[in-house]
């Protein structure tokens, strides 16, 4: 819980990222992507670090990807986390990368370059997240 009174936060208000939070409060994943290269951006800047444009926008994504790196975590941050956990590098299709939970198989299944998909999970602290779980259409 974000507040005192246990409220969540409305992270939709937050300057560059609130439209990726919106869209993950809705269960869909979207990428910033620069309207002058087209090439995507993230984490989300004022700038893209590519041609240095400020013309950029989110645009929706296909929440497939591949494991690019991950460790297993077996002493959590804070008792709100169960562990063990998987924490990936996910390399998403449309080019970008995504720090993120792998969820839905044991760590020991977890490998690099597993085909993954984004599901929408609850976080500690009770906001709504993009992890990926074993995409088993794509083996």
């Amino acid at each position: 819980m974000d507040g005192p009174t246990g409220e969540l936060e409305d992270r939709s208000q937050r300057p560059l990222t609130g439209e990726f939070w919106a869209a993950v409060d809705r269960g869909e994943l979207v990428r910033p992507v620069c309207g002058d290269c087209h090439r995507s951006i993230f984490v989300p800047q004022f700038a893209c670090p590519h041609c240095q444009s400020t013309n950029w926008s989110y645009e929706p994504s296909s929440g497939r990807g591949r494991v690019y790196s991950h460790t297993t975590i077996h002493r959590p941050p804070t008792p709100e986390f169960d562990a063990p956990f998987v924490l990936a590098d996910v390399d998403v299709e449309e080019g970008w990368h995504l720090l993120t939970w792998i969820v839905g198989c044991e760590p020991d299944d977890v490998c690099i370059d597993m085909p993954v998909s984004v599901r929408f999970v609850t976080g500690p602290d009770g906001h709504r997240l993009p992890a990926f779980a074993p995409d088993e259409a794509a083996r």
